[in-house]
């Protein structure tokens, strides 16, 4: 069948144009072209690339007046009808542009195969010997390459290193060439983003009772006529990867192909060894971290089917297998699931859709489900099964909560408590290692001064500028904005200028104060910004090359250190502060997920938690590690103030340089919303429109409202038809609206 006419859709992120336009395939591309390729097309006066998402034989318009197609951008097929499928859904689902999704589906950068020139003899080695005897004696080198060419013939070396092989130039390399006694081969080379780590192969270990069952009810869910999801609860230290690794071989075994989603936090080179170790090259590797080009060749392994396996963050949900017999998210519940730009998708929601669209399973791993992945189950959703003992019965650590209050009142105004000093002493003198947690990078949360009051905050957002000493620089976290601490308030001209608050930084120098034997290690945003550095810190803990771990959330999981026998949590009310209806739930996974990196070995660990707020639910339930009672507390009060999961929200963000513009359109939209909510007489609540949370962010005003009701559907309807309304009486310019579906963060 030959097609003659290709729907595509430009890359042109805009309203207008977020719909498929007829193109004429030429006939030199008709029997190259196939869904999922890259064009460059004729767009009104200019040229843009698209996507190619359906092909026809005939067209119902004129066809006369189409323009053609002005060439193929990519070489291969970028996504095939499944993946189109899911792109479709995630732009209808969480109201975004088509383009924009099919854009996070594909490889980012630039689409090409790194290839190397490598030298081949250009003749048998019977007829390069004949010529050998034919060279001038003065052309000993030549002599000498060609010699090592014929001793070395599976060697694949560029000119240069040829040249260096036998201590020559490549001038003598190319004087070859010119002679047709050599030829050159373009050769692709991979960029394996893993080069430099050894891997020794592991061989799967024989599992407990429970993690047995667990990996039975995944078998069985495979052989099951439709796809469904496992939720695996299993505690700190039960062995949930062991089952995921027996899972995947029988996958593999099976033909098939499967996804390994990690929060990005947590794709750490311990993560990425598991794996490595036991499937080899079958595992391909896939986040942000690495470059465009290591990012495109583990994609293009995976679309050839060289890889079986994809370990990776978000994005890693759109691998481009053909045989998807399994997904699997691991620490289910982190919240960096949900994309922070557009499209703002869930990965869980969208592993799932795949899984139905393919036949897969998913499997959602964690010791703290979302409450909302708990609550499928209770409806009988999702299966489940447990792992309630860690290997070898090790205990789970026993959690002291210290009230910071008391320690005020009775005059110890150091970070860490006299129980905290206590038994980081205990451990040093035992030689045993210790993670200390805290949630804020930097020296100081904010600079005051003690005279007016003024704190100095960051000229773009509404919010504090933070201390950094190690620079002795004001940062803003949100747009990275930067200066130099005054001398003098800039308000009164006061001298009595003081830093509050605690960050990595100064907790750092408190330990070096405090403990100054002690070997510290700091892990954030700041000290692992270089590539491998992550890598190279986690080494160097591993080799008790350092006694104190300090670190923000990226130490709080997926690391396991035998050695280490107490966690410290600096301060426990960091998300308790927070505007969100989740802020206890993510304290209670947090405190639950930091104490789990302790008693991993032979020695029984402790958790010691310092708190201004002891008596909070999330906080005394995460010292009993006791999901199921904090599950059951936390779902009432849910269920009370009709919050997810028993409603869906739709967050609108509106963004503009001028306030008075924001303030406008927002109480447009909203008199619009609130309109159809009454004329319709819809079940649907708005909350706002006002000022955001974070009123200003990166030299934009911001203005939020909030749709909350039970019927998502005719929700998705009600805001699409209330922003075509609102283009209509209103002149937007350059206000921004953001459409958050299912959001997480409310700031």
């Amino acid at each position: 069948m030959e097609f003659r006419y290709a729907e595509v859709i430009v890359d042109l992120p805009i309203n207008e144009v977020d719909k498929p336009f007829t193109y004429l395939i030429p006939d030199q591309l008709r029997e190259e072209i196939e869904i999922g390729y890259q064009v460059k097309v004729p767009f009104g006066h200019r040229q843009l690339s698209g996507y190619v998402i359906e092909l026809k034989e005939e067209v119902e318009s004129d066809s006369t007046k189409l323009k053609e197609i002005i060439k193929l951008k990519s070489s291969l097929q970028l996504f095939d009808r499944e993946l189109l499928r899911l792109a479709k859904w995630i732009a209808d689902y969480y109201q975004t542009y088509l383009i924009t999704v099919l854009k996070s589906v594909i490889p980012s950068g630039d689409i090409t195969q790194k290839t190397e020139r490598i030298v081949r003899l250009n003749y048998s080695v019977p007829e390069i010997k004949q010529e050998l005897a034919k060279l001038s004696k003065r052309a000993y080198k030549q002599r000498e390459v060609l010699e090592y060419l014929i001793e070395n013939q599976d060697q694949d070396l560029t000119s240069t290193a040829l040249a260096e092989k036998v201590n020559t130039t490549s001038g003598t390399v190319r004087r070859l060439y010119e002679k047709d006694l050599i030829r050159y081969e373009e050769m692709e080379v991979r960029r394996d983003p893993v080069a430099d780590i050894d891997f020794e192969p592991t061989t799967p270990f024989s599992l407990t009772t429970e993690q047995q069952k667990a990996l039975n009810q995944i078998e069985n869910l495979r052989e099951a006529p439709e796809s469904g999801t496992l939720l695996l609860k299993g505690v700190t230290g039960s062995g949930k990867t062991e089952v995921y690794l027996q899972a995947i071989a029988q996958v593999i075994d099976d033909g098939q192909d499967a996804i390994v989603l990690v929060p990005e936090i947590s794709l750490t080179p311990q993560t990425v060894k598991r794996f490595k170790s036991r499937f080899g090259d079958q595992i391909a590797i896939y986040h942000s971290h690495l470059s465009n080009g290591e990012r495109y060749d583990e994609w293009l392994r995976m679309k050839r089917g060289e890889a079986k396996v994809v370990v990776g963050a978000r994005s890693a949900i759109f691998a481009p297998f053909s045989n998807l017999g399994l997904i699997i998210i691991d620490e289910e519940h982190e919240t960096s699931y949900k994309q922070g730009d557009h499209p703002k998708y869930q990965a869980r929601k969208v592993a799932n859709k795949r899984a139905e669209l393919t036949g897969a399973v998913t499997v959602l791993g964690t010791a703290t489900p979302a409450l909302e992945s708990y609550y499928q189950v209770q409806q009988g959703n999702y299966q489940s099964v447990s792992l309630e003992n860690r290997i070898d019965n090790r205990p789970l650590p026993p959690v002291e909560v210290i009230d910071m209050r008391e320690e005020l009142e009775a005059g110890h105004r150091s970070i860490f408590s006299r129980r905290l000093t206590a038994a980081i002493e205990d451990r040093l003198a035992k030689n045993e290692q210790i993670i200390l947690f805290l949630n804020r990078r930097g020296f100081s949360t904010f600079v005051l001064c003690r005279e007016c009051g003024f704190v100095l905050e960051c000229p773009n957002c509404d919010v504090s500028l933070t201390y950094h000493a190690d620079k002795t620089l004001l940062r803003c976290h949100y747009c990275d904005y930067q200066r130099k601490v005054p001398d003098i308030c800039p308000e009164c001209e006061s001298r009595y200028i003081k830093y509050f608050g605690a960050g990595t930084q100064k907790v750092e120098q408190a330990i070096i104060e405090e403990f100054p034997t002690a070997r510290v290690l700091r892990m954030d945003v700041d000290t692992t910004t270089r590539k491998g550095a992550h890598q190279r810190m986690l080494d160097r803990f591993r080799n008790n090359e350092a006694d104190i771990l300090l670190g923000t959330q990226m130490i709080a999981k997926g690391h396991d250190f035998p050695n280490i026998t107490l966690v410290g949590v600096i301060t426990a009310d960091t998300a308790l502060n927070f505007p969100d209806f989740r802020a206890a739930e993510h304290t209670f996974q947090l405190l639950t997920q930091v104490a789990g990196r302790t008693g991993r070995g032979d020695i029984v660990g402790e958790v010691v938690v310092q708190t201004y707020d002891p008596d909070h639910y999330s906080i005394q339930l995460a010292k009993e590690h006791d999901y199921e009672t904090f599950y059951q507390q936390e779902i009432e009060a849910r269920k009370e103030l009709d919050y997810p999961p028993f409603t869906h929200l739709i967050n609108l963000i509106i963004k503009h340089e001028k306030e008075v513009k924001v303030s406008k359109v927002a109480n447009q939209l909203g008199g619009i919303l609130n309109q159809q909510i009454r004329d319709r007489e819809l079940n649907v609540e708005l909350l706002g429109p006002i000022p955001a949370p974070l009123a200003k962010l990166r030299g934009k005003y911001r203005w939020q409202m909030i749709l909350k009701g039970r019927d998502l559907d005719m929700m998705r309807k009600l805001n699409s038809y209330s922003l075509e309304a609102l283009k209509k009486t209103v002149n937007l310019e350059s206000t921004v609206i953001s459409v958050d579906v299912d959001p997480i963060k409310m700031l």
